[in-house]
């Protein structure tokens, strides 16, 4: 890509001591078939080499950017970083343990071509169930913002309040004036997502699975503690709340 070409979207990478996954990804995103885009790899002060493996990356690919955080701060803060770096108006946020089918981000800029829609979302894999392919459903799907609302609360729905299967407009963003909250160790994703819907307007939906999420057994959603959950059951309340309003 010529440095002097604007990436047709951002995809913010978040890392910390991922080992062996964090290769798999890389070329995941690497295959890409849409090749206009920018990657910040944004490294939570790993450990364990990780932080090696992006600069080898990046040094061998101009749209790889390697960032290393001062500190082990968390994903809000690494994500919060691709938020304030992103080039793209368009914007999407990758776990750097999982991987992706090669048309993940060629669907994402083909859904938000109307710019009138604000978020796109595809279907997933996660632990070897395909999420989002429903019977008799094929293509692109509008889905409306109460609708939305209600999945963000959901688990193992087809749509879910995750971030890693969507993608986001930063001009609608910055109207909201969003960022991942930097207290929670749980459910900021969904936080993010239901603010952004409620601040938003148009939803499409493709179900076609075009992420694989990888179940890692000492990820944050394996270890997460009562206290955890319980300010899950918060955002949850607070997405009930958004929706309530609506």
């Amino acid at each position: 890509m010529a440095t002097s070409e604007r990436p047709a979207i951002t995809v913010v990478v978040t890392i910390f001591n991922l080992g062996n996954y964090l290769l798999d990804c890389l070329k995941s995103l690497h295959a890409q078939t849409l090749t206009n885009f920018e990657a910040l790899l944004v490294d939570d002060h790993s450990t364990d080499g990780s932080d090696h493996v992006i600069d080898d990356w990046a040094a061998n690919d101009a749209r790889f950017t390697a960032i290393h955080l001062p500190s082990h701060s968390g994903v809000s803060v690494a994500r919060n970083y691709g938020l304030d770096h992103a080039s793209a108006d368009l914007i999407c946020f990758v776990d750097g343990d999982d991987t992706l089918e090669p048309t993940y981000l060629a669907t994402f800029v083909d859904g938000m071509a109307d710019h009138h829609v604000d978020l796109v979302t595809v279907g997933y894999r996660w632990g070897g169930w395909s999420r989002g392919a429903v019977a008799g459903l094929h293509g692109w799907q509008e889905i409306s913002q109460d609708d939305m609302l209600a999945q963000a609360t959901a688990h193992g729905t087809q749509i879910g309040g995750y971030t890693w299967n969507k993608v986001f407009r930063m001009s609608v963003i910055s109207r909201l004036r969003l960022r991942f909250n930097t207290h929670l160790q749980l459910a900021e994703d969904l936080l993010f997502t239901a603010d952004y819907v409620a601040g938003a307007k148009k939803f499409m939906f493709n179900p076609v699975a075009l992420y694989d999420k990888v179940s890692r057994p000492n990820s944050t959603i394996h270890t997460a503690t009562r206290s955890m959950r319980r300010i899950e059951m918060e955002v949850n309340d607070h997405i009930e709340q958004l929706r309530s309003n609506d």
